[in-house]
């Protein structure tokens, strides 16, 4: 009784707050993470490594550590890169692996970008972790047990000098992940998840510019969530920026351009939800190297404030 209740409120995150694709703060930082169409975008061959801990205090609460790199192929306007994500919640542990490919066509006043992911969706459960009443159980598999299936992604990107609107679709072929000796064949479908992303750089004066930007995240089973974000950039090098995400929290984020080819940033996300009462806030760090490119002649130059 005690396994099938605490097995059930972990899986409830899945089904409940529609937690497959792991959540994150710095998402106007780093696009990639959930639009393909973002791989290539500036003259830039950049790479990340970003770690989040959620619910900081509670245990088994979510850490996510993830690896991106992309850079551009200028003369056949394309880019390509790849990610890997490992995601891990109380007993369970997914794990994503994907390359990535964009097309990048000249469009008005900016360019439109169409990209696509492909990769290997992976879930494990660590069932030997669980406490049990009796140490023989059968309906408890003695050990951890993995499933792995086909993932992809696609999205859709415009993109400006001073603004950006992204449309993207991760999990794009949806299936059930069935694991032996024990039925969660409905618990553990896996949902598309739908982002909608727009951004625009205003500026405020020679040295200040403010940066506007939201994210829609929609996914069956769990309401619609908004992050709304405000950034200051002062001198295209030190960022500062609030936000807040509907129904869960406010956010402080910074990054600090250390190098012309090193940024690193920082979050922190202050609870407002329920759950606040017992757990504390979550943080995220991200270091990102870039190098940068020559453009071709007849390519544009691209506001590094969106693209690195």
């Amino acid at each position: 009784m005690q396994f099938s209740l605490f097995l059930g409120m972990v899986l409830s995150v899945f089904t409940s707050l529609g937690q497959q694709e792991p959540m994150y703060t710095q998402n106007n930082f780093d696009r990639l993470t959930f639009n393909p169409a973002y791989a290539g975008s500036s003259n830039w061959i950049v790479t990340s490594v970003k770690h989040r801990s959620q619910f900081v205090g509670l245990d088994g609460g979510p850490n996510t550590d993830i690896i991106t790199i992309h850079a551009p192929w200028q003369a056949r306007s394309v880019g390509y890169g790849g990610k890997i994500v490992s995601d891990r919640l109380g007993v369970t542990n997914q794990t994503g692996v994907s390359g990535i490919g964009a097309y990048h066509l000249g469009l008005g006043k900016g360019k439109m970008s169409v990209g696509l992911e492909l990769g290997l969706y992976m879930q494990s459960i660590d069932f030997s972790t669980l406490y049990k009443l009796e140490k023989i159980d059968n309906a408890i598999p003695p050990g951890k047990t993995t499933k792995a299936k086909l993932d992809g992604a696609f999205g859709l990107q415009y993109q400006t000098k001073n603004y950006f609107l992204g449309l993207s679709v991760q999990h794009l072929y949806g299936g059930s992940l069935n694991f032996s000796n024990y039925d969660r064949s409905i618990v553990a479908h896996l949902y598309r998840h739908w982002f909608l992303s727009g951004g625009y750089v205003k500026d405020l004066s020679k040295n200040l510019s403010m940066q506007p930007c939201f994210l829609v995240k929609k996914v069956s089973g769990a309401p619609m969530q908004v992050d709304l974000y405000a950034n200051f950039i002062y001198k295209e090098k030190y960022t500062l920026g609030i936000g807040y995400r509907t129904g869960d929290a406010l956010t402080f984020s910074m990054k600090i351009h250390i190098t012309d080819a090193i940024r690193l940033s920082y979050s922190y996300d202050f609870r407002i939800s329920q759950i606040a009462n017992y757990s504390g806030s979550a943080q995220e760090f991200m270091l990102r190297y870039g190098i940068k490119l020559l453009p071709p002649q007849q390519i544009k130059e691209i506001n590094p404030r969106y693209y690195f």
